[in-house]
């Protein structure tokens, strides 16, 4: 099973690159939007809104990511406290 750094490290990375593309996505479906005829053409509002669409999911898988990295950090730290605080033997037989 995959450890907790492993986990944190993929996670955090996929989220960060995952909003950085959701941010660019959406700033291109304004570009493509703000470009366009001045009549209404179906094609052109299919683009910007399929490519604003995506962007936005991208965003929010990313956060998901990013929120999961944090919960595996939380996990590694509080794992290495643990065994930090007891080497070998069990916590009552030091009391």
């Amino acid at each position: 099973m995959m450890n907790y750094a492993k986990k944190w490290w993929r996670h955090s990375v996929i989220g960060v690159i995952l909003v950085g593309l959701g941010i660019n996505l959406v700033a291109e479906a304004t570009i493509i939007k703000t470009s366009g005829p001045e009549i209404f053409d179906l094609a052109h509002a299919a683009t910007w809104f399929w490519i604003g669409l995506f962007g936005i999911v991208a965003v929010n898988a990313g956060i998901c990511f990013v929120a999961d990295a944090v919960k595996q950090r939380v996990y590694m730290e509080l794992e290495s406290r643990n065994t930090a605080a007891r080497p070998d033997e069990p916590e009552r037989e030091r009391a």
